[in-house]
């Protein structure tokens, strides 16, 4: 009886310890956050230092010290590996520009939005491109996996600029409408396509834009398409609550407007 009653102890202390460290995925634990490597601002990756930096890799910081993990690992997402990734359970969660959508919101959770952007053109300004207008029958370059193409192309319709189209089943590829888009592996591959002419223009997230402007580039005035930033796990995820709150609790705080401030500097 005394030996059952000592292994019973042991269990039950093994048990706990299980929950309390990366078996139950908390405290003691290290949480695995899909981040971009190359937007900078919001999450960049450096070679000489081999270290991340930006808001969201921040935030990715002050969420898992709320939730009680002892570390946090950094993987490199991009727009077209994030949801594969966050599927397979490579991470578990991903902080990393992602907008939410309505088909997106299906299919995973997000948390309050943490920060707002808007989508944007870049065009040379050598081009002489100056208007939405003057991008019809323009190559555009998107990024593949993102919403770019489709946002940009509702937009052109709503101002009459091409013909309204039908969004169901829309591809960038194939869609024939009055503007083509290319898409591209990487942001950067999109920067050399406009610069060697192989694209008219570049549309993404205006922080995204950011990181490629130059003397020799220019935005387009139209701003559209707010895209609302949340983190993004699972659905259903235990996570999800947790993250919820972690995430009100540095918007009511101010530590989101501290973020913002330090890294729009």
């Amino acid at each position: 009886m005394r030996e059952r009653r000592r292994w019973a102890a042991l269990l039950l202390a093994a048990l706990s310890l299980c929950l309390l460290t990366s078996c139950g995925g908390m405290a003691g634990g290290t949480l695995k956050v899909g981040v971009k490597d190359d937007t900078t601002n919001f999450g960049l990756y450096s070679a000489e230092s081999q270290e991340y930096s930006g808001m969201e890799i921040d935030l990715a910081r002050r969420i898992a010290e709320d939730l009680g993990y002892g570390g946090v690992e950094f993987v490199t997402v991009t727009a077209a590996t994030r949801e594969d990734m966050l599927d397979r359970g490579e991470v578990d969660m991903v902080i990393a520009t992602f907008s939410k959508t309505e088909e997106r919101l299906a299919k995973y959770d997000f948390s309050t939005t943490y920060y707002t952007d808007y989508v944007g053109v870049m065009v040379e300004e050598s081009s002489l491109i100056g208007s939405l207008g003057e991008l019809k029958d323009c190559r555009v370059g998107v990024m593949s996996g993102s919403t770019h193409a489709l946002t940009l192309a509702e937009h052109m319709a709503e101002q009459g600029i091409i013909p309204a189209f039908d969004e169901d089943g829309f591809t960038p590829a194939g869609f024939d409408g009055g503007v083509t888009f290319v898409e591209y592996e990487t942001y950067a591959d999109i920067s050399r396509a406009l610069e060697y002419g192989e694209v008219d223009a570049f549309a993404a997230d205006r922080s995204i834009l950011n990181v490629y402007m130059d003397d020799g580039r220019v935005y387009l005035p139209d701003e559209f398409s707010p895209q609302e930033y949340g983190v993004c796990t699972p659905k259903g995820s235990p996570l999800s609550a947790k993250v919820e709150d972690a995430v009100l609790t540095v918007l009511e705080d101010g530590t989101m407007d501290e973020l913002v401030q330090k890294w729009r500097n």
